[in-house]
Parts: structure tokens; sequence; C-alpha cells
């Protein structure tokens, strides 16, 4: 395996955004056929909604230009609204990562204005959940990264809490049930997302039900060239119960 050169990039068209729009509702249509009940639209970590709300990134100056925070939500918004055409109310929800500067992303100083107002469109659109990378994940690649706690404002999120009214999610520095059990006594949140947790801990949610301990994994192993080592060959707990039926 090795490395794949990129193309050079380029601002999209006017045209192509409209043809952008009818692909992600092509791919809703397509997992609700397939059984699925809903989606989630990736809008953080410096993907392509990311880059069209930042507004140092977006330079544009037609409709979804930077300008305005309405511009440069528009696609998102636009996707949205196919997505819940698509799927019906409370079937889509939508990932940020406001301030996140992941993926060469460059700090945005209007990130406060468009956490806000998009927070307040997604309510509006029938949205079933936001999804917050609340952690700030840290620049670089993930293995040569490191992670420091450094999370958005409270005050900033108890401002989203009065403006979205479906469910809230976090994810991000959470590394076992106590600090997500504290998320959530804030009253600022709903449901706490895990990620890097479950690569060492496939059975997860049989740890932290029953307080086993949890294993930690080295970033080296999230995405390796390795062959099969990492990410998939992590063991589940084995109980004292287990061991005697082994021996």
């Amino acid at each position: 395996m090795g490395h794949v050169p990129a193309g050079a990039p380029r601002a999209l068209h006017t045209h192509e955004i409209a043809e952008l729009v009818t692909t992600f509702a092509q791919a809703c249509a397509h997992a609700r056929d397939a059984g699925f009940d809903g989606v989630e639209l990736h809008g953080a970590n410096g993907y392509l909604f990311d880059q069209f709300m930042n507004s140092v990134l977006n330079t544009r100056t037609d409709r979804y230009g930077g300008a305005s925070v309405a511009n440069r939500t528009r696609f998102l918004m636009e996707v949205v609204d196919a997505a819940v055409r698509e799927l019906g109310p409370g079937r889509v929800g939508v990932r940020l990562s406001p301030f996140g500067t992941f993926n060469a992303m460059p700090t945005d100083p209007l990130a406060v204005e468009t956490l806000v107002y998009v927070a307040e469109q997604l309510g509006r659109r029938g949205v079933a959940y936001l999804h917050l990378v609340y952690e700030l994940m840290p620049e670089g690649n993930m293995e040569t990264a490191e992670f420091q706690a450094s999370h958005i404002d409270h005050a900033l999120l108890a401002e989203v809490r009065t403006k979205f009214r479906g469910a809230i999610i976090w994810c991000g520095g959470f590394d076992g049930r106590a600090s997500a059990q504290r998320a959530l006594d804030t009253g600022l949140v709903d449901l706490i997302a895990f990620g890097r947790p479950y690569i060492a801990n496939p059975d997860l949610a049989e740890r932290l039900r029953h307080g086993w301990p949890l294993a930690e994994a080295a970033p080296s192993s999230y995405y390796t060239r390795r062959g099969e080592a990492g990410y998939t060959d992590f063991p589940v707990y084995a109980t004292p119960d287990d061991d005697a039926r082994a021996a």
C-alpha cells in the first residue's frame, strides 16, 4: 500500500454544487432502500461541508460564498433538505466540529456565529440530532497527533441547546463511563459517542455496563500499513469465568 497522489484542487462551479445535492439525495435514497433507519451528514473535520462553512477558507463570490453565514452554510442546508425529503423528519443527523483545525482547516473567527446559525436552521428542518466534536481534535495526522484536553465552551453549548431542540451528541475525549456521565450531568447533551475507545475495546458497551477495565490503543494502530495488525485484532475482555473455562 502506498500514497495515491492527489489531483490539484479547484473550486466547484456553481452548477456542480446542485449536482452534488442530487448525488447526496440519491445516496440517502439508497440508504433508505437498503433498510437503514437514517443517515448522518458529515460536516466536520475538514470535509466538504466544513470547507464551505469556514469563513477563511471559503472565498467564493457566488451564493455559496463565505461573505455571509447564510451563503456559506447554504450547501449544507440544501443537502439537509434533500435528505429529509428522502428519509423524513427525525431520520437525519448532522456532525460538526466547531473550532476544529484538523485536516489543515484554518482557524475561523466566525465559528461561533456559524454554529449558532446552523443549530437554529437544523432545528427548523426536523433534524434528529446534532453531533458535535466536543473535544477539539489535534492538528496533523492520527499517528503523530497529541490529544490535549480542549473542549467547546459550555456557555456556547448552552446557547446551542436553546437553538436546537433535537437530541445533541458529544464526541471526543470521552475515555470511559465516568467522563461520559459528567458530560450528561451538565444537561447540555443527551448522548455520548465513543470513537477511539471502541478501537481497542470491541466490547466497549459490555465493559462500561459491567465496570470492566478498558484497553487503550496506541494511535499507530488506528490506521496502519502492517497488514491486519491493529484496528481489528483487539480481543474482548476475558472474565475470570472465561479464564476458568479456557483452563
